[in-house]
């Protein structure tokens, strides 16, 4: 066949081309068996299957969430920048200890100190986040408020406040603990500003030592001075600032035996049961130091009209108004922007606290549960200075100090197992007698030998594996086993050198004992997907044993305090709530009827 025959045929062969084209497309050559003019189909291989289809949907509503939510972290962190801060001079608040998890108590790298090789790099997720204490201040300031509010009737002179209520909040997120305590505003101290004693007054004149600017860092100078209490920030709200944000939530329902007053703060309830608070009646009711019930005819007294009372109700509301909030699906931050928004507008910080700490907390307490809030007592006493009524401290309060320093146990609290499992030792004094030595309880026991010193105790237990830990070199391995009960172990291993004479740093201790239980916790998660491995604090369990009568209002009594104060209360239910106390020159119980804004049997209004 010749090449013009050829090309003749290859012509005549060739399928027509569409209309109004000028021919088929080079390289677009159509195969053997298709018809012309429909659409060819992808060979059943080339197919996009259902699940395939369902990965590509899923992944384009995962951006569209991901852009949602980048946008609601803007909308956070424009909030967060818009906060007023307060410039803290060098030296007031006190540094969070963050260490190097790859770092051991005296600055060595010893991967034996956490567990962690030194090499695994210092990724921030892999931390456990250190306590923080907050200094919370509510002032009386009365800027903004309506003219005929009961709490608007006083000086409204911008800067001009004293300090209202003053509480110390606690947050451990490595254990998921948080503990508050109240300061009352009346505590005679001596003010300290710049780092210089300046004179003694009531604790809440702190703030009107300089104004605003230079009260709140005298304020957090002179708890940390005169209590011993590190602050490491702090946050302010004036009347205005608490109703906006009562308001925004929806206000708080509280519930009363009986209708109620205080003439003085403006509370008037008409009836028993439950009654939605908005922010001018909440303000009444936290602000109210002589509350009066309708019993059987006759308006009667509640308490005994001092300051811890009222003290305690700011407690109760706080728990509630939290419980309000999660109530009504808020339980992430980033959720509303108009709560964002107005708690935003309503506080002041210092100028350390950063967008960073704040959602880094919020993380770590996300599914906190309010009433598991440790509520602590402060033990005061009554005296005169001149004409004035003050309150000064009693001795028992450096236990309830104690847990905002960190020490929450004495070694007499510690049963102690010591095992050595050294291998043969040749020493003058056994070592299970030099921690007996130290206060502890001790049991001894001998194993066989194992290489590394480590404490063992039950996550309950934590606090006192850390103490038993302060006073081991080198630093030792921590387990965690929550079948061990109230007991601690210290397995002395062949590392082990020596029992200090003065405790180790507490916070390098807790760092270490900290990532050991997380480490822990992550690989129970694996182990185990349907547990998810969350710690309760002491706070969230109630002692059937402790619930007390709510209708006696002890005054306190200087003989038996000791054995009362430094046991913390958790909210949620009254009985488990003692009424504050206080020394006087009577020891009378008054019998009265109290409330808490919670229904009988301990639950909340809707």
């Amino acid at each position: 066949m010749g090449p013009g025959l050829a090309s003749a045929t290859t012509s005549e062969t060739r399928p027509p081309a569409r209309p109004g084209t000028a021919g088929a497309r080079p390289g677009r050559r159509r195969r053997a068996g298709t018809i012309p003019g429909v659409t060819e189909r992808l060979p059943a291989g080339l197919r996009r299957s259902w699940p395939q289809r369902l990965v590509i949907l899923s992944s384009l509503l995962f951006s569209i969430g991901m852009l949602a939510v980048a946008a609601r972290l803007a909308s956070f962190e424009d909030a967060v920048a818009s906060i007023v801060r307060i410039e803290v001079p060098t030296g007031v608040l006190a540094d969070v200890y963050e260490p190097d998890p790859a770092t051991n108590a005296d600055g060595s790298d010893d991967p034996d100190a956490t567990g962690r090789s030194a090499d695994d790099g210092d990724d921030r997720t892999d931390k456990p986040l250190p306590p923080r204490n907050f200094l919370l201040i509510g002032t009386d300031g009365a800027i903004g408020l309506d003219a005929d509010d009961p709490a608007g009737q006083r000086d409204r002179t911008p800067g001009v406040a004293l300090a209202d209520a003053i509480m110390l909040l606690r947050l451990d997120p490595g254990l998921s603990r948080a503990s508050l305590v109240s300061l009352p505003r009346d505590l005679y101290v001596m003010i300290h500003r710049n780092g210089v004693p300046v004179r003694e007054e009531k604790l809440a004149s702190a703030l009107l030592v300089g104004g605003m600017e230079l009260g709140a860092p005298t304020l957090v100078e002179t708890v940390t001075n005169e209590f011993g209490v590190p602050i490491h920030n702090f946050a302010i709200i004036d009347f205005l600032g608490f109703q906006n944000i009562v308001d925004e939530i929806g206000g708080v329902s509280l519930w009363f035996p009986y209708p109620a007053r205080d003439l003085a703060s403006g509370l008037y309830v008409s009836e028993s049961g439950c009654t939605l608070f908005d922010g001018r009646a909440a303000l009444s009711y936290v602000r109210s130091r002589k509350p009066e019930l309708f019993i059987d005819g006759t308006w009667q007294r509640v308490g005994v009209w001092n300051d811890l009372e009222r003290n305690r109700r700011q407690q109760d509301f706080l728990v509630l108004a939290m419980e309000r909030v999660i109530a009504n699906g808020a339980r992430s931050v980033i959720v509303r922007d108009d709560l964002i928004e107005a708690i935003a507008g309503a506080t002041i910080l210092d100028d350390r606290l950063t967008l960073r700490d704040l959602l880094d907390l919020g993380a770590a307490f996300a599914d906190f549960d309010p009433t598991g809030l440790e509520r602590h007592t402060l033990p005061v006493y009554d005296d005169v200075v001149g004409t004035s009524s003050v309150l000064r401290l009693h001795p028992d309060a450096r236990k309830v100090f104690d847990v905002f320093r960190g020490i929450t146990l004495r070694p007499d609290d510690v049963p102690l197992d010591v095992i050595d499992r050294r291998g043969p030792v040749d020493e003058s004094v056994p070592a299970f007698q030099q921690m007996s030595y130290k206060g502890f309880p001790v049991r001894p026991l001998i194993g066989e030998a194992v290489p590394a010193t480590t404490i063992r105790s039950s996550r309950d237990r934590f606090d006192a594996a850390v103490l038993v830990g302060q006073m081991v070199t080198p630093m030792p391995l921590f387990e965690f086993d929550d079948t061990l009960g109230d007991r601690v172990e210290l397995i002395l291993g062949q590392d082990f050198g020596l029992f200090l004479l003065a405790p180790r740093d507490l916070d390098q201790v807790r760092a270490v004992a900290q990532a050991a239980l997380a480490d822990q916790v992550a690989q129970a998660d694996q182990a185990d997907p349907d547990d998810d491995g969350a710690l309760s604090g002491p706070g969230a369990a109630m002692d059937e044993t402790a619930l007390s009568d709510q209708r006696a209002l002890p005054v306190f009594d200087p003989t038996s305090a000791s054995a009362s104060v430094s046991a913390p209360t958790t909210g949620g239910d009254p009985s488990a709530s003692p009424v504050a106390f206080r020394a006087t020159r009577r020891t009378l119980r008054i019998k009265a009827t109290t409330f808490d804004g919670r229904r009988p049997d301990g639950s909340r209004c809707p």
